[in-house]
């Protein structure tokens, strides 16, 4: 058998075993059920940090149940033409809520929503895939904006160990999570997404 070269690291196609791609989906799935939690108690939240974002919840849980379709489509069987058109909504709905009625929430900051919309943006490149021959340079920014979204919440994640809150904590190891896997895949997109 001749030995052919690859091009590119994403050239390699290796997949994950099926325990690593099934355990990240069932931890996204109980994610979604999770901020499914937070959007149905409203006032334990509001207790607890003097405020509630049920949009917030609602869009958290659509990001982390579109990963579980990404990694693991059994667990949630919802076809890619859903996540097609529904992660650009999500996106849209943060670049809006950055300029208009989210500047307006004591609690939130503008490059909060930012980032949320940015990584809607993230999410749909994934499942829409709009070049067939992606740019080095777009495919290394997403690579930086994965590492940048990781590092913030490795940080969060520290300083959750001084601070006893079990939302926060769960809160800040599913947005690590999520980083961590969209930077594994956009380096190598078959290893954990079913393509």
């Amino acid at each position: 058998m001749q030995d052919i070269p690859m091009t590119s690291m994403s050239d390699a196609m290796v997949m994950a075993p099926q325990w690593l791609t099934m355990g990240l989906g069932a931890a996204f799935l109980c994610g979604a059920v999770y901020y499914l939690f937070r959007l149905c108690n409203p006032a334990y939240l509001t207790r607890l940090y003097g405020y509630a974002d049920a949009e917030n919840e609602f869009w958290h849980g659509t990001c982390l149940l579109a990963m579980v379709t990404m990694l693991t489509p059994a667990l949630a069987p919802i076809p890619d033409a859903v996540w097609v058109w529904v992660l650009p909504v999500g996106c849209v709905w943060y670049l809006l809520r950055s300029v208009t009625w989210g500047r307006r929430k004591p609690h939130n900051k503008l490059w909060y929503d930012l980032a949320h919309a940015a990584m809607f943006f993230g999410m749909w490149w994934m499942y829409a895939q709009p070049l067939s021959n992606e740019p080095a340079a777009v495919h290394w920014a997403f690579v930086a904006y994965w590492g940048w979204f990781g590092s913030y919440y490795v940080v969060r994640l520290i300083g959750d160990l001084w601070k006893a809150s079990w939302l926060a904590f769960w809160q800040d190891v599913f947005h690590l999570g999520m980083a961590v896997c969209m930077i594994v895949m956009t380096i190598w997109p078959t290893y954990l997404m079913v393509m």
